[in-house]
């Protein structure tokens, strides 16, 4: 089969022929749809994401069909007595799970996989969805996707649900008469306006650094947009500075902008990984201000993105492009020529 691999930072990436996998104990095989391409992704080409064994398969935005299960799979496609699944079959389409836990630990035990110590995604550590096949580790991690095209759905696995755990956990800060500034309104940032149209009374402003991408903010609810980096407007906007700013970048400029503008008791959801740091202390950052991040959710937070997706509560732009273009892909990402979310398709045409 066709994957796209890095073998080192840095080098470009290659189209090479591998084996197809073939699932042993609880794993199953998925037949890749298509696979989102992201930022992180950039950045591991590059070499800034530290969490990544070479050489690997990109893509951790991954939707498909199930192809084939391992011989202890099938018992796992419908759960347990505590934790139930509608069950799955060969044939179904799912969107992929990223957070690979052990199983085991307490934060496996708490649904919260993306957390475990000993956890591996694909695209960082296992071979990824920049190809025409994909094993995973357990069926726990898929996510039936019912009447949803899985192409179209691949980017719920990231895009979709990291926005929407980043405003869950930022809720008890999201009271009416919130203020709230995001960084950064592509693949993630758009999913997250819409996640906090779902809280009253909220006034929202976006920064951005092109202006296509306000005004696909502003078509989204967007009370105000920032072209740039004018503080002013932040506080004639909003009325004072944000008590939650999202920042869906995450450079050492994005996070410095971000601390400048954010309330004293405030919060900084860091979700963006390019890389940046925050200086932390009683004089560096407005008193009281909480600093988290997010990364991935847990599979219940993509349940409920897939079933507001199911419900036609979401909007979201995909561009398909073939597997095979993968660099070029990665370039236009790199440029900011990209409207909402590149979705990579094996074996087809961009009309696929």
């Amino acid at each position: 089969m066709l994957a796209v691999r890095l073998h080192a930072p840095g080098e470009p990436l290659r189209i090479e022929q591998v084996d197809i996998p073939e699932p042993r104990g609880t794993e199953v095989r998925v037949r890749v749809a298509g696979c989102g391409v992201c930022h992180t992704d950039l950045h591991i080409v590059d070499g800034s994401q530290p969490r990544v064994e070479l050489p690997v398969t990109l893509g951790h935005e991954v939707a498909g069909w199930i192809e084939a299960v391992g011989p202890d799979a099938e018992r796992a496609m419908h759960g347990t007595r505590l934790r139930p699944r509608r069950r799955l079959r060969i044939g179904d389409p799912v969107v992929v799970f990223g957070g690979w836990g052990c199983g085991a630990c307490r934060e496996c035990a708490r649904g919260e996989e993306q957390r475990c110590e000993r956890g591996r995604s694909p695209g960082f550590q296992n071979d990824g969805g920049y190809a025409e096949q994909l094993l995973v580790p357990h069926p726990r991690h898929l996510v039936g996707l019912g009447p949803l095209d899985p192409v179209e759905a691949a980017p719920l696995a990231d895009a979709g649900v990291t926005p929407y755990r980043a405003v869950r956990r930022a809720a008890s800060w999201l009271e009416p008469g919130a203020r709230v500034l995001l960084i950064g309104a592509g693949g993630l940032g758009q999913f997250a306006l819409q996640y906090l149209r779902a809280f009253p009374d909220l006034t929202v402003a976006v920064r951005e650094i092109r202006p296509e991408k306000l005004a696909a903010a502003e078509a989204l609810g967007a009370d105000l947009g920032i072209l740039g980096g004018d503080e002013d407007l932040v506080h004639l906007g909003l009325g004072g500075p944000a008590d939650v700013v999202f920042d869906f970048v995450g450079t050492d400029e994005t996070l410095d902008y971000a601390v400048r503008n954010v309330a004293a008791g405030g919060l900084l959801s860091l979700v963006g990984e390019a890389g940046g740091h925050v200086p932390f202390g009683f004089d560096s950052v407005p008193v009281e201000m909480a600093i988290t991040t997010t990364a991935w959710g847990a599979v219940d937070d993509l349940r409920t993105v897939v079933k507001q997706a199911r419900q036609g509560r979401l909007r979201w732009a995909v561009e398909r492009m073939p597997l095979t273009e993968a660099a070029r892909a990665h370039e236009r990402l790199a440029a900011g020529d990209v409207e909402g979310r590149i979705v990579l398709v094996p074996g087809g045409a961009p009309g696929a």
